[in-house]
């Protein structure tokens, strides 16, 4: 049996999951109320410690970073791009080149290029020195390229004030991008648009709900139950998976 740790964090929360087989057997969950480099680390140092994480052994460790500071690139123009300006030029802030890290995602050819604080990197991988760190978007393409590369995929995952959406086809990729909303509307419409602009509304397909840590599950419902009354999706087949992010890291590591 294969024994994996996984990690999703954000800057509001964290959820630590233990694996078997790529099957979630138990979550454990933390929310922070001080949001400052050091309390982070000594309210995960105390929560790593009660729950004693570091006292089993796993055959692998992986981390998801959730945050919507991710942009792509073309995996052979990245070498030859500043990092820093290109974050300036895709979210209009100066973000420090120390915490700008990568993933590379080869079977589609892509770079994932984020941003992760510095105590993210600092104290999982003191603690766990195996651990393999990916920006949650990375986990996603993975993921949804896994379960049929050929047919339409659409990943859609619930932050907190923001959400994701990713679309695979066709062993590719055809759309990745964070919205900003407020209400179960904001997601139907930005998904539904996103959909009609690329042609995809009346193909068949499957829509998966998920919620990120820290995000309810009620959130999730409420857009399932308004995507279901919609006619021009009648050919999707929308599920909601809370576990699908994690299940998605032990294809990762």
């Amino acid at each position: 049996m294969k024994t994996q740790l996984a990690v999703e964090i954000s800057e509001n929360a964290v959820r630590f999951a233990r694996l078997e087989n790529g099957n979630v057997v138990g979550v454990d969950f933390l929310r922070f109320t001080e949001k400052v480099d050091y309390r982070y680390k000594e309210v995960l140092d105390e929560f790593v410690k009660e729950k004693g994480f570091r006292e089993q052994d796993y055959d692998d460790y992986s981390l998801s970073w959730c945050t919507k500071l991710s942009t792509l690139l073309p995996s052979n123009v990245y070498s030859e791009v500043n990092s820093d300006a290109l974050m300036k030029l895709c979210f209009h802030q100066n973000i420090p080149s120390d915490i700008i890290d990568h993933n590379r995602i080869p079977e589609l050819s892509i770079v994932n290029v984020f941003a992760i604080p510095l105590w993210v990197k600092s104290f999982f991988v003191i603690r766990f020195p195996r651990i393999i760190i990916q920006h949650e978007g990375s986990h996603i393409f993975h993921g949804l390229l896994s379960k049929n590369a050929f047919s339409l995929q659409v990943g859609v995952v619930l932050h907190e004030s923001v959400f994701s959406v990713t679309i695979t086809k066709e062993n590719g990729l055809k759309f990745y991008a964070y919205f900003d909303y407020e209400s179960a509307d904001d997601i139907v419409y930005h998904l539904m648009f996103t959909l009609q602009q690329k042609e995809l509304l009346n193909e068949k397909g499957t829509i998966y709900l998920c919620a990120s840590v820290g995000t309810s599950d009620e959130s999730v419902i409420a857009v399932k139950i308004l995507l279901d009354k919609l006619k021009d999706l009648n050919q999707f087949n929308t599920k909601i998976n809370s576990h699908l992010l994690l299940n998605f890291q032990s294809l990762c590591v």
